[in-house]
């Protein structure tokens, strides 16, 4: 199986490209909304983020995006900590997904630079 990548920065056209793949029936990840759903979903990876930024990282069991921004946004060091909590719980659901789409020929990643 091909494993392939689509990336760019905003307007740039990747959910465009991935559409057309998803309607030809290409197995489409989309790590954003992944990774979105991994922060509130994955007891781990809750657990291992109010860990490092305390428990006001979720409010009523939903990711407080705000009082995150406030803390990453204005220390490079916090953001870089908080990707390193992230990226591997969304490098391991890649690799689920591509074990699950294994009898297709391409899989595609769509990922924001």
């Amino acid at each position: 199986m091909l494993r392939a990548g689509i990336t760019g920065g905003i307007g740039s056209g990747k959910t465009a490209v991935c559409s057309i793949f998803e309607q030809l029936g290409v197995p489409v990840y989309n790590a954003d909304i992944r990774a979105k759903w991994l922060i509130n979903n994955d007891v781990q990876l809750k657990a291992e983020i109010i860990v490092h930024f305390g428990n006001e990282a979720y409010f009523e069991g939903v990711y407080n995006t705000a009082y995150i921004g406030k803390i990453v946004f204005a220390d490079n060091k916090q953001l870089a900590l908080l990707n390193s909590i992230i990226h591997p719980s969304v490098f391991k659901d890649w690799d689920n997904f591509c074990n699950e789409n294994s009898h297709h020929p391409i899989v595609i990643k769509e990922a924001a630079i």
